[in-house]
């Protein structure tokens, strides 16, 4: 049997080697914080220096904070660690610059937040480089000339907001640049006069919109210019049509009996 002696010798060897494996932790501990300079949370709980988040082990962001707001460029990463968003903040973190990319690393879109809201111009591009729109935004909301693009960079359509509503002149073209539609909406609906024209220039339709429905007189015109079809509408009823195409006369000869 063990005597008293040999079990306190025992005791206070496990109790030193305790307290040596004590000391080496904390010190281990102690140095890991001091030199963690990632992901760093203050005595106040706010983020602060270089972040780094992750999901699922694949990286979405990295950027700085101060004081919980984000300072200066920010990175933003498809699942497959390719780059998809780089924000650049300023103004103590209340403005914002924005650039978009196309998992190929193509630019998709660039423009600006303000308090994290949309706001001045967002354009907006294909996979083939050409501009695809070009928006305006105050404090998210639609405001201001949009203007959208064909493949080839001529313009397609030019509309107006004002406050997430359509208002102003509302225009649209043709590949080539010629204009193919021209009326106005006012408050979101069509108002006044529009018209439409052939690829060649020509008016093909005109007549008169009232709170979103035809009203009143309108004509189709042939490529020549001549008045094809007058129809007549009330409240967007169509109460009378009328063929305005000029006959061709019949040359072919009857048979004798």
């Amino acid at each position: 049997m063990m005597n008293d002696s040999n079990k306190t010798n025992i005791k206070m060897k496990k109790l030193f080697l305790y307290f040596i494996l004590t000391i080496f932790s904390c010190s281990v501990y102690s140095q890991a914080v001091k030199n963690d300079t990632t992901n760093r949370i203050d005595a106040n709980g706010k983020k602060q220096g270089y972040w780094k988040k992750f999901s699922h082990d694949t990286l979405k962001y990295e950027g700085h904070f101060k004081d919980n707001i984000p300072v200066g460029q920010f990175k933003y990463y498809y699942g497959d660690g390719k780059l998809k968003t780089t924000m650049i903040y300023s103004n103590n973190g209340k403005f914002c610059t924005v650039t978009m990319y196309y998992p190929s690393g193509k630019k998709e879109a660039d423009g600006f937040y303000t308090d994290m809201k949309k706001d001045s111009v967002w354009k907006y591009f294909g996979e083939n480089d050409t501009i695809s729109s070009e928006e305006h935004y105050k404090a998210a909301k639609k405001n201001g000339v949009w203007k959208f693009f064909y493949s080839n960079g001529a313009i397609n359509e030019i509309v107006t907001w004002v406050n997430d509503v359509r208002n102003g002149p509302w225009k649209m073209y043709y590949s080539d640049g010629k204009l193919k539609l021209d009326g106005k909406i006012v408050n979101g609906q069509w108002q006044g006069l529009f018209t439409n024209y052939y690829p060649g220039g020509g008016v093909f339709y005109t007549g008169f919109y009232k709170d979103n429905v035809k009203d009143g007189i309108w004509l189709q015109y042939s490529e020549e210019s001549t008045v094809t079809r007058r129809e007549t509408y009330k409240n967007g009823s169509l109460v009378k049509e009328e063929d305005l195409q000029p006959k061709k006369e019949d040359n072919t000869t009857q048979p004798q009996k």
